[in-house]
């Protein structure tokens, strides 16, 4: 089984009618499979990365899917390249604003030198063979298809970077290309629970603006939602890989 996850409804809007789910509980979460017959699960988690966490770790307790693959819209740092409507994949995720400030800077949790076990995450690195083909078969897909295409570190704030003061610090910080609130969350409960996980997200607006005009939601939910059916439609290719991970 492989589960499907979201923040919104919004971002899944066009998967459920292409996929023709079935809602499967008041929470959120729907069933169906692919073309090819996979079984699928997809759930809504709620906007944040505590909603996040607590949606995906009650909904691994009680399945263990083959993996997790999820998909919303982000935000592009200046430096990314990536235009609205861009499609990006992790290659690993990033708490952006897990830490503290100091009157040198931004000091993050990991270098806090506080003593804990387990030790504190910061970064979830993706790097897999799965990662690895899914990004080759969308470099191919997005080339057809006239899209752009990146895969890189994606970073997640709970405050998200609405200036371009913020923009341009987090993106020196972290080397990041897509900003998000939830993803780095799913990671490090899929690392925990040791589930391959897959982050996809379609570019809705450059960070460090909250004009209007610059946010089109839609067509960056549009483009995840492509994205993840190119996924879905090649997962028996894609599915050998985990056997080598």
């Amino acid at each position: 089984m492989l589960l499907l996850i979201a923040a919104t409804s919004l971002e899944t809007r066009a998967l459920r009618q292409q996929m023709q789910l079935d809602p499967a509980s008041a929470e959120q979460s729907y069933r169906g499979q692919t073309a090819a017959g996979h079984e699928t699960c997809l759930l809504h988690t709620g906007m944040g990365p505590a909603s996040t966490a607590i949606s995906l770790t009650r909904a691994l307790e009680r399945v263990r899917p083959a993996a997790v693959l999820m998909v919303g819209c982000g935000g592009s740092y200046p430096g990314s390249g990536l235009d609205t409507g861009a499609l990006a994949l992790a290659s690993e995720e990033i708490f952006g604003d897990l830490g503290t400030i100091t009157p040198e800077g931004f000091l993050p949790l990991e270098n806090m030198a506080i003593p804990a076990t387990p030790p504190p995450v910061q970064r979830i690195l993706l790097q897999s063979e799965l990662l690895q083909a899914t990004s080759e078969l969308l470099a191919r897909a997005a080339k057809t298809d006239a899209k752009q295409f990146r895969c890189g570190p994606f970073v997640t704030v709970s405050t998200c970077s609405g200036t371009p003061r913020l923009s341009a610090e987090l993106e020196k910080r972290t080397a990041g290309i897509c900003e998000s609130m939830e993803g780095a969350s799913a990671a490090q409960a899929c690392a925990c629970y040791q589930v391959p996980f897959l982050e996809l997200r379609g570019i809705s607006n450059p960070t460090g603006s909250r004009d209007p005009a610059q946010w089109d939601i839609e067509h960056g939910s549009a483009t995840a939602q492509w994205g993840l059916t190119q996924i879905l439609d090649n997962w028996s290719m894609l599915e050998t890989c985990l056997c080598n991970n």
